[in-house]
C-alpha cells in the first residue's frame, strides 16, 4: 500500500489525468467541428434543392406549348398554318419649315438666351 500513497504514484496519476483531459478535449473539438461541417452540408443540400427545384420550373416552362409558340413567332418570325402576315412600313416623311430648320442651326446657349428672356434679336 506503500505504492498507493507514494509522491511517484501521485504525479503519474496526475500525468495520466492530463493526458486524458487532453484526449477528451482534442475528441470534443473534433466533434463539434465534425457537427458544424454537417451542419453547413445539410444547409447546403437544402438550398441546392430548392435551386433544383426552382431550375425544373424553369425548364418546365421554357417547355410549355405557349412559350415555344411565341419564341417561334418572336425570334424565328414563324407562323402558324392559315395564318397571314401584314407588313406595316412607317411611312411618315419628316419635314421641317424654315423656322424650325434656323432653330435647329442656332446655338444652344443662344437658344438658353431667347427661353429665358424671349429676345430674338441674337
Amino acid at each position: 500500500m506503500k505504492l498507493f500513497s507514494s509522491k511517484g504514484f501521485l504525479i503519474f496519476l496526475i500525468a495520466v489525468f492530463l493526458l486524458v483531459v487532453v484526449a477528451l478535449g482534442k475528441e470534443s473539438y473534433q466533434y463539434f467541428k465534425t457537427k458544424k461541417e454537417i451542419d453547413d452540408l445539410k444547409n447546403r443540400i437544402e438550398n441546392l434543392e430548392k435551386e433544383n427545384k426552382e431550375l425544373s420550373e424553369t425548364q418546365e416552362f421554357f417547355e410549355t406549348e405557349g412559350f415555344l409558340e411565341e419564341q417561334g413567332r418572336l425570334k424565328l418570325n414563324l407562323v402558324r398554318p392559315g395564318e397571314k402576315v401584314i407588313i406595316v412600313k412607317d411611312s411618315q416623311e419628316v419635314s421641317f419649315t424654315e423656322d424650325e430648320v434656323e432653330e435647329k442651326e442656332v446655338a444652344n446657349i443662344l437658344k438658353w438666351w431667347k427661353y429665358f428672356f424671349g429676345y430674338r434679336g441674337l
